[in-house]
């Protein structure tokens, strides 16, 4: 079995983190190239840099439990587990990726939608992309033979969390 989604620490420490490994990076500069040398300016960043990622990641936490229950997705040789339920390969439609701005402060934001045969959708985050700027799930997924002729990319969207349909829960 192999999770697909991303944990909510994961998705943010790598949306967030670097401005707070930046921010403690210089101040950490200035520290050494200033000629004074004053700790409770480098605790109080310390102290600024972790308020501002509680704060922002707290944030967007709540507006997406607010705006969409997102599912939690592991890849099996037969099909998928999503919110525990088994789903075998040929109950799963399509899986897509869909990049969608304005969903969270304004930045574009990465899903995976998976639809089922009976209606249902499914939302989750999608991993870091890294450089090359692909979908991690949907390069794993193309790669699976039961899997590869049903992942797609949607165009991206600028409708926030209206972009997406209205999940049928079972």
């Amino acid at each position: 079995m192999k999770k697909l989604n991303p944990s909510y620490f994961e998705f943010f420490f790598f949306r967030y983190g670097f401005i707070v490994i930046f921010v403690q990076i210089v101040s950490i500069s200035l520290y050494f190239f200033t000629e004074e040398k004053d700790t409770a300016y480098m605790a109080v960043m310390a102290v600024l840099c972790f308020l501002f990622l509680v704060f922002v990641c707290s944030s967007d936490y709540r507006m997406l439990r607010k705006n969409l229950p997102l599912a939690n997705v592991f890849l099996t040789n037969d099909g998928l587990i999503i919110n525990e339920k088994p789903y075998p390969a040929e109950q799963i439609e399509e899986v897509a990726f869909m990049p969608v701005r304005h969903a969270l402060n304004k930045l574009p934001a990465y899903f995976v939608e998976i639809t089922t045969r009976d209606g249902a959708a499914f939302y989750f985050l999608e991993k870091n992309m890294g450089w090359n700027f692909e979908s991690p799930t949907i390069k794993v997924l193309n790669q699976h033979p039961l899997f590869s002729s049903k992942t797609k990319e949607k165009s991206e969207s600028s409708e926030g969390f209206s972009a997406f349909k209205k999940q049928k829960q079972s």
